[in-house]
C-alpha cells in the first residue's frame, strides 16, 4: 500500500496521440460556399458561374461572362443529442459564421473573341467544427474502471501513461497494494456502484479553402480550370468528463474496532488499519482533455466542363492529395475530492503544463463527375457525383514509425466511399427559387443512410435588381449520426446525433 508521503517522480515522454481521426476530420468537407450554390446542394460542377466553383471544379468559373464580388456569412445553429445505456442529454448552441469571399476577373481573348480568360480569388468556408455534445447516465464503468484495466496491463507505476491512468494514480483514483509479494493496483473508487456520469464534448474551429482560380473558356463550349487551393485549418476540443456518488453509496463510516470501514466493497479496505481516514469514500471527479490543432495545407484542383448544345453540359475534375503541416497543443487535468473534504480537490496536471506535436497529414485525392441541365429560361438542375478512398489518409511526422501502426488501422479500417449533389433552380426574373440535397457517404462505406452518413436538405431564394446587385438567401439543415466508445478498455458505446441548420446570406454584385 502507498506510502502517503512517498514521491514518485514519472521521467517520460507524454504526449496527446494522433490518430486516424484526424485525417477523416480533413478529409470530409461539409456543404458551404455561396448562398446559391448551398442552395443547391453544392450541385455546381457543369453548371457553373459560381465562385463556389473554385473549390469544386474550377473549370465552371469559366462560365462567368462578367465580373463578380461577393461576400456571405450565416446564423448556425446545433441541437445535438447524446445517448447513452438508454439516456438521452440535447445540447442547443448557435453561433455566426462566415461562408465565403471572393471576387473574379472575366476578360475575352486578344486572339479570338469568342473565348474568354477568367482569374478568381476564393476563400470558402467548407467546413465549421463548431458543435457541442453531452452524455449523461448511471453506470458502473467509471473513467477509474479504464484506468485501472490499462494499469493492470503495464503492471507498475513508471508505464503508466502520464496524461491518462498516471494522472488517477496522482489523484488517488488508482493505488497500489502488495499481495503475495507482487504489487497490484487497485481502485479507491468502488467499481460495483453507480456513479452518475456525464461527458461534454466541446469543438470548435473551421476549415476554410482560400483559392487562386483561373479558367480558359473556348467558343463557350470548352472550359477548362485549375485551382491551388491553401485550406487553412483550425480546431479545437474539450472534453469534460465528470462523475460523482450523488446518492452517497460509497459512504465509508469508521466503527469499532478502530480503523474498521463499513459500506464499501473494494478488497482493500479489508485489510487492517485503514489508513484512508483523511480522504474516507469517492465523492466525484473531473477529467479534461484538451487540445488545439492549427496548420495549413496545399493541394491543385483540375477540371473540365464540356456544353454538349445549349441545354446539356457535362463536367469532371480531380483534387489532388492535400498536404497539411499541423501543430496539436494539448493539456489534460483531472480533479477528485472524496468525503472527507468535498471543498478541496486533489488536482493533477502535467507538469510540462501541457505539450507540442508537430506533424503532417495527406488527405485522399477525389474524382468527380458532373451532369448540368438548362431548360431555357426558366430552369436549370444539377448533378454531381464524387468518389473518394479513406484508404488513402496518411500521417507522418520526421520519425517514420511514429504512425506505421495508424496508416495501417486507415488502410483496414476504411473504405471508398460516394458523394451525391443535386439542386434545382427555378428563374422568376428578378425572384429565384431554389433547392438541394447533398449525401456525404460515410468512410466505412455506407451511402444515403447509416452511421456516418450526412445528409443535407436545403431551400433558397435569390433576387437581383437591375444594377447588378445580387442577393441571395439560404437555409439548410443536416442530419447525421455517429458511434461513440467512451473508453479505451470498456465497451461502452454512446451514439451521438448531429442536428445543424444554418440561415445565411450571399450579397454580391456583377461588372
Amino acid at each position: 500500500m502507498r506510502n502517503l508521503g512517498y514521491v514518485f517522480i514519472l521521467l517520460a515522454l507524454n504526449f496527446y496521440a494522433q490518430n486516424d481521426l484526424d485525417a477523416i476530420r480533413y478529409s470530409r468537407l461539409g456543404v458551404n460556399g455561396t448562398s446559391r450554390f448551398t442552395s443547391m446542394g453544392g450541385a455546381f460542377g457543369a453548371l457553373g458561374a459560381d465562385l463556389s466553383c473554385a473549390s469544386y471544379n474550377p473549370a465552371g468559373l469559366g462560365l462567368f461572362r462578367k465580373g463578380e464580388a461577393s461576400f456571405g456569412g450565416g446564423l448556425r445553429i446545433s441541437n445535438n443529442q447524446g445517448t447513452i445505456n438508454g439516456k438521452n442529454s440535447s445540447v442547443a448552441d448557435a453561433n455566426i459564421v462566415f461562408n465565403n469571399f471572393g471576387f473574379l476577373l472575366s476578360w475575352p481573348s486578344q486572339n479570338d473573341n469568342e473565348s474568354r480568360h477568367a482569374f478568381g480569388f476564393t476563400n470558402m468556408q467548407l467546413q465549421n467544427f463548431s458543435n457541442k455534445v453531452r452524455f449523461s447516465n448511471y453506470t458502473t464503468n467509471s473513467i477509474a474502471k479504464d484506468m485501472l484495466n490499462l494499469a493492470q496491463e503495464k503492471q507498475n507505476v513508471s508505464a503508466l501513461t502520464g496524461n491518462y491512468e498516471y494522472m488517477g494514480f496522482q489523484t488517488y483514483l488508482l493505488d497500489t497494494i502488495i499481495v503475495q509479494g507482487k504489487t497490484q493496483f487497485f481502485s479507491f473508487v468502488d467499481l460495483k456502484r453507480n456513479v452518475l456520469q456525464t461527458r461534454d464534448i466541446v469543438t470548435s474551429g473551421r476549415l476554410n479553402d482560400i483559392n487562386f482560380s483561373y479558367a480558359y473558356s473556348y467558343k463557350d463550349q470548352f472550359y477548362l480550370g485549375a485551382s491551388l487551393g491553401i485550406p487553412r485549418v483550425s480546431y479545437t476540443s474539450t472534453t469534460t468528463h465528470t462523475e460523482s456518488d450523488d446518492k452517497d453509496s460509497m459512504k465509508i463510516v469508521i466503527t469499532s474496532p478502530p480503523g474498521s470501514p463499513t459500506t464499501y466493497s473494494t478488497t482493500y479496505l479489508q485489510e487492517p488499519p485503514f489508513i484512508y481516514t483523511d480522504k474516507l469514500g469517492f465523492n466525484s471527479l473531473s477529467y479534461v482533455e484538451y487540445f488545439n490543432t492549427t496548420g495549413r495545407g496545399v493541394n491543385l484542383k483540375l477540371g473540365g466542363v464540356v456544353r454538349v448544345n445549349d441545354n446539356v453540359r457535362i463536367g469532371l475534375y480531380f483534387h489532388s492529395p492535400t498536404l497539411y503541416n499541423l501543430e496539436d497543443r494539448y493539456f489534460n487535468s483531472i480533479s477528485v475530492t472524496f468525503d472527507k473534504d468535498t471543498k478541496t480537490p486533489t488536482t493533477y496536471q502535467d507538469p510540462a503544463k501541457g505539450g507540442y506535436y508537430k506533424y503532417k497529414i495527406n488527405t485522399p485525392s477525389k474524382f468527380g463527375l458532373n451532369a448540368g441541365f438548362v431548360i431555357g429560361k426558366i430552369a436549370a438542375i444539377g448533378l454531381d457525383y464524387e468518389l473518394i478512398n479513406y484508404k488513402n489518409a496518411q500521417l507522418s511526422s520526421n520519425n517514420i514509425s511514429d504512425f506505421a501502426g495508424v496508416n495501417a488501422v486507415i488502410k483496414q479500417k476504411y473504405a471508398v466511399a460516394s458523394n451525391v449533389r443535386a439542386g434545382i433552380e427555378f428563374n422568376l426574373n428578378p425572384l429565384f427559387l431554389r433547392a438541394g440535397y447533398n449525401m456525404q457517404g460515410s468512410p466505412f462505406g455506407n451511402t444515403f443512410s447509416g452511421s456516418f452518413v450526412r445528409n443535407t436538405f436545403s431551400l433558397g431564394v435569390g433576387f437581383r435588381t437591375k444594377n447588378n446587385i445580387f442577393f441571395d438567401f439560404v437555409w439548410f439543415k443536416t442530419y447525421s449520426n455517429e458511434t461513440y466508445y467512451m473508453f479505451n478498455t470498456i465497451p461502452q458505446k454512446a451514439t451521438l446525433d448531429y442536428k445543424n441548420s444554418q440561415l445565411a446570406v450571399t450579397v454580391g454584385f456583377k461588372f
